[in-house]
């Protein structure tokens, strides 16, 4: 199994053909990383404008107009494909897969003081889903209210453990661990920024992390320095290419 398809080893299909999975979730239309074709095989050019074809149809009564495409792991796009999707209006971006030894993953020793380290729980559900709501308001109020809905019905989701760090019964901190067998995925992870600094977010990490031989994650080039220099190393990387626009 690739790192790739590991990593979205708990996503659900909702249709499969020779050259892609398609991965879709009416219940989030607006969240593109819910909702895109997974290619198993590079596409040709002709392959693909039948695709991105497909995806509009299937994506006719979604609130906004975009397509998301995943391209195969350690495979680049020729230049044709590159040039067809620029000129569509597609932004492409290389996503990077880290992989690190927890015995070599080096987190701040800062103690942090006053702060809890707490699983997602019945107690402070509610104070959680509100903290995420703030966030995602920052991709609009459709986005967020479309997010607390899914959240209030799944979180947490199969396969994953919410962490959150507290100052005093405030949140000031979250962090998603995904299981993987060997290794765990730190995902969705933030701390609020007048506490940032103070190792709480390793904290937060060594929670996570605690009991799992090895830590994966993904990450975009600009944040490369700062995961190698806390011990990480590229094991591989994929392409994604990414078109939105408003309907009208």
């Amino acid at each position: 199994m690739t790192y790739k398809k590991l990593l979205y080893s708990y996503s659900q299909v909702y249709f499969e053909n020779d050259r892609f999975y398609h991965l879709k979730d009416e219940t989030r239309p607006t969240r593109y990383y819910s909702n895109y074709l997974d290619y198993k095989l590079s596409p040709s050019l002709v392959s693909l404008k039948e695709d991105l074809l497909y995806l509009k149809v299937e994506q006719k009564d979604y609130p906004t107009d975009y397509a998301m495409l995943f391209f195969p792991e350690k495979v680049d796009l020729p230049g044709e494909i590159k040039n067809h999707l620029r000129v569509a209006g597609f932004h492409l971006e290389k996503h990077l897969i880290f992989t690190c030894s927890i015995d070599n993953l080096s987190l701040s020793k800062k103690a942090v003081n006053g702060i809890s380290i707490r699983p997602l729980s019945v107690d402070n559900r509610k104070c959680y889903l509100e903290y995420k709501y703030q966030q995602n308001l920052a991709y609009g109020k459709a986005y967020a209210d479309e997010m607390l809905v899914f959240n209030e019905k799944h979180l947490p989701e199969p396969g994953s453990t919410v962490y959150l760090a507290f100052d005093g019964n405030q949140i000031i901190g979250d962090l998603t661990a995904w299981d993987y067998g060997q290794f765990v995925e730190m995902d969705d992870f933030s701390v609020k920024e007048n506490y940032r600094g103070q190792g709480i977010g390793s904290a937060l990490q060594k929670v996570a992390s605690d009991g799992f031989p090895s830590a994966i994650l993904i990450a975009e080039e600009i944040n490369r320095n700062m995961y190698q220099h806390q011990g990480y190393e590229e094991a591989s990387y994929y392409w994604t290419a990414l078109r939105k626009s408003d309907r009208n």
